[in-house]
């Protein structure tokens, strides 16, 4: 199989028909322009910045960008004056959830269209404008995709994985999944799901320490080859190396968590890079445990207080919760399996497979949006460079989902997705958080009605929504 990178020509049907609308679109002659002048950007292709820099802005697309004074910005623009901030490309979320949670629960009569929309609303509050929802998705969904391709839709471009697989009576322990109990009924089920077209297939391989039954390889195994026959990438929840090893030789070709049990070897390493792996390392959800019970720093974050409830911020906070989760007897297996999730990452990255951005975010404690940016603190602190933690946050979610051609990176021809930041992420990640604005399609996005009440009804959208992405 080839790299990840090279999997577009394998994508269902349905997928590569969006994609080309989205490559195919003109702009129109009478499309404003808009000029910003003066940031630093960082474009996500070079290893650099471009210092003092001009973007120009055709309607939805970027028509160009470069050092100030190197070229003659259009006169009849609209200029934004951007002196002294940043720019970064618009960040895609590999793993998340919407429609999940409503408070301090996870229900499944919470997932209805309002809910779907107004996760994707937070998250594209924080500057998140590609979000993979994976692997508990209602047949709901459905009507949300559907308006969001019409463009009646506002937020974060949402991609679904559908139902997942999981072992009956095992992980998850929710109604959101298939459980096949014999290869006949995984084939079936499998065909089935892959009908509906979902970005990816997600099983769950994962006894919870033995204490839940585990799907086994002759359950799992006739579901990979489906989605083979589909062009469909199987993403897997599985920390246990043997198994994953396993898993890639049937062709798994995306790990929706680190491996926790023991620190990748040789053999993994060669059989990843062998046959095109993308890693998701979830950091920010293997820490979720540990971060609460040392007091949780990021409950400061202004976001939060305008888009959650005040209750679940309350309780989050109390020294009740934290100190519960302090004193909790698993305490130092949460610290071990995080050190090992850490130093798989650096192996990781160092042989060259490519890491993506997932946090796991949507579930309850883990705030979409946010999460995204703390996952890109903790990559950082492994060891990446905060350089490696945009890619992995931008191009190399876009390359995943085949969308690179349009999103990603901030360079002529593309989308203008983007963030305007108040400082520079490049001397310190944190600095991805003091957003001073978001532009998705090449408007600034009012994130102040992200902020305002329960969701914002389906409403119309700017012009060609196939530009949005998303998919059934």
């Amino acid at each position: 199989m080839k790299p990840w990178i090279w999997h577009l020509p394998m994508l269902p049907a349905l997928f590569l028909m969006l994609v080309a609308c989205q490559s195919s679109r003109q702009e129109s002659p009478a499309s404003e322009i808009t000029v910003i002048e003066g940031a630093t950007i960082i474009d996500g292709v070079a290893d650099t910045p471009i210092e003092d820099a001009i973007l120009v802005i055709e309607g939805e697309t970027i028509r160009s960008l470069a050092r100030r004074g190197t070229f003659q910005p259009p006169a009849n623009a609209r200029t934004v004056n951007a002196t002294g901030k940043t720019i970064m490309p618009g960040m895609i979320n590999l793993h998340g959830h919407v429609g999940r949670t409503e408070g301090m629960d996870s229900l499944t009569e919470n997932f209805t269209l309002e809910r779907v929309q107004r996760d994707a609303n937070v998250y594209l509050y924080y500057g998140v404008t590609h979000v993979l929802s994976l692997g508990h998705d209602l047949e709901s969904i459905a009507d949300f995709l559907a308006a969001q391709q019409a463009g009646r839709t506002s937020g974060a471009r949402v991609y679904t994985a559908g139902l997942g697989f999981g072992a009956k009576g095992g992980w998850p322990n929710n109604p959101y999944v298939h459980r096949p109990t014999t290869p006949e009924e995984a084939h079936a089920l499998a065909r089935k799901e892959l009908g509906k077209h979902p970005q990816v297939i997600k099983i769950w391989v994962d006894d919870r320490e033995g204490q839940a039954p585990k799907l086994p390889p002759e359950i799992y195994g006739p579901i990979i080859e489906e989605a083979r026959k589909a062009g469909v990438h199987v993403a897997v929840h599985a920390y246990n190396l043997e198994e994953v090893k396993d898993l890639i030789r049937r062709g798994v070709t995306f790990l929706a968590h680190s491996i926790l049990d023991k620190e990748v070897d040789e053999e993994f390493l060669t059989l990843a890079k062998e046959k095109g792996v993308l890693v998701v390392p979830t950091l920010s959800a293997h820490d979720v445990n540990l971060a609460y019970a040392d007091g949780a720093p990021f409950l400061d974050d202004p976001g939060l207080a305008l888009l959650f409830p005040a209750s679940v911020l309350e309780i989050l906070g109390s020294q009740e919760y934290q100190g519960t989760l302090a004193r909790d007897p698993q305490m130092d297996t949460w610290h071990r399996y995080y050190a090992t999730a850490v130093r798989n990452t650096v192996k990781i990255a160092a042989a060259g497979i490519p890491i993506a951005l997932g946090t796991d975010s949507g579930l309850v404690r883990r705030f979409p949006g946010l999460w995204e940016h703390r996952e890109m603190e903790l990559l950082v602190q492994a060891g990446l460079t905060p350089m490696q933690a945009i890619q992995a946050a931008t191009i190399n979610g876009a390359k995943f989902l085949g969308l690179d051609h349009d999103y990603g990176t901030l360079s002529p021809g593309k989308v203008a997705d983007f963030l305007v930041l108040d400082a520079d992420p490049l001397s310190d990640i944190t600095n991805s958080r003091k957003i001073d604005s978001v532009w998705m399609n090449g408007k600034a996005v009012d994130r102040a009605a992200f902020t305002s009440g329960p969701p914002a009804p389906l409403k119309s959208a700017p012009a060609n929504p196939a530009r949005r992405g998303g998919g059934t």
